[in-house]
């Protein structure tokens, strides 16, 4: 078997239906690829969906779970898998029509470890079914091991960018962090250092939906904290990855700089959380702040880079980090907005 997708399910009943036909309107024959559905302890409809694929689609399985998170569940689907190569798909996305064989073609053809694409975003009244990548065959591939290419190409935090020789990620040991968010970008900081083959190709294939009550959009309290501690979370696991780079490696520098805005993403992303959370207390915000003051990553270094896209990059470097910075506007800022929401 040539390709194993795996597709972590909890509460996505509006989503599946797009996401699985989207995978099942490719041009590889059913017995080369299986589509590994892992329902984490849905309570809609979402694992009925999948069953109804499941027995009408030999290449499909449908397996339910307790509920332990994304990272439990596609960690399942791994263990479950029996491709040559792995690719982990979130239930609200899907696939561009007839982009599965090209992939695993290329990934073949060059016995790559990993291989990066291109997405789309869209929102959910949007579908984008074809690929605007009008001949596949001839795209360039440049292979690179993962130092260079996280030098050259930096990269992209979702596990969904790229397909993974299933043998090379046994050998590595790695799997997803259970029980926290952010376990994409846990799993793919640590995966990149460890290939000698990947390459990253300009090819349309993925349509990231961005839809209400993901995991970085819900808007409930408790959801929020959990977030925040996350995010925390994933900063210090960063920061163990830092210490365990080769000094020696001429890509070093650009390394440690590409991982430590990363790390400056998650401090920005914890105070603009913590500015719509009225349930976050400010002792154990501040004990935050004493975190990652020992982290070294707060203050927000601006130089390091990370915060914000080209248009929004020095809007919130000259307005959002001075007050994020500064500890009496940050508290008064905080207390401020808290007043706002109480009066509303």
């Amino acid at each position: 078997m040539r390709l194993s997708i795996v597709i972590p399910l909890y509460n996505k009943e509006k989503f599946i239906d797009r996401c699985l036909n989207s995978l099942l309107d490719q041009n590889l024959p059913p017995e080369e690829y299986e589509i590994i559905i892992v329902d984490d302890g849905s309570t809609d409809s979402s694992y009925a969906i999948a069953c109804t694929y499941a027995e009408k689609y030999s290449n499909v399985v449908a397996h339910r779970q307790k509920n332990g998170g994304a990272g439990a569940a596609r960690n399942t689907g791994f263990e479950m898998s029996k491709g040559a190569y792995v690719y982990f798909l979130d239930a609200d996305d899907y696939i561009a029509k007839d982009t599965l064989k090209p992939i695993a073609e290329i990934s073949e053809q060059n016995s790559l470890d990993i291989l990066g694409f291109n997405t789309k975003h869209v929102n959910n009244t949007e579908f984008l079914p074809n690929s605007t990548t009008e001949n596949p065959e001839n795209l360039t591939v440049v292979i690179l091991d993962g130092i260079t290419f996280i030098a050259e190409r930096n990269f992209r935090n979702e596990a969904w960018w790229y397909i993974i020789n299933r043998e090379f990620l046994i050998e590595t040991g790695i799997k997803f962090t259970e029980g926290r968010f952010i376990q994409d970008s846990i799993f793919t900081a640590t995966l990149l250092l460890r290939p000698k083959r990947i390459s990253k190709i300009n090819f349309d294939v993925h349509r990231f939906v961005k839809v209400e009550n993901s995991a970085t959009t819900n808007k409930k309290q408790a959801h929020i904290v959990k977030f925040i501690d996350d995010l925390v979370y994933a900063i210090g696991r960063f920061d163990v990855l830092i210490k365990s780079l080769d000094r020696s490696d001429k890509n070093y520098q650009k390394v440690v700089k590409i991982y430590k805005s990363k790390q400056q993403s998650f401090v920005f992303t914890i105070f603009l959380k913590a500015f719509r959370c009225p349930a976050i207390r400010f002792k154990d915000l501040n004990k935050i702040l004493i975190k990652l003051k020992e982290l070294e990553v707060y203050p927000i270094n601006r130089k390091i880079g990370g915060i914000g896209g080209p248009k929004t990059r020095t809007l919130y470097n000259f307005t959002f980090i001075p007050v994020f910075n500064n500890k009496v506007l940050l508290y008064l800022g905080l207390k401020l907005n808290r007043l706002k929401a109480s009066v509303l």
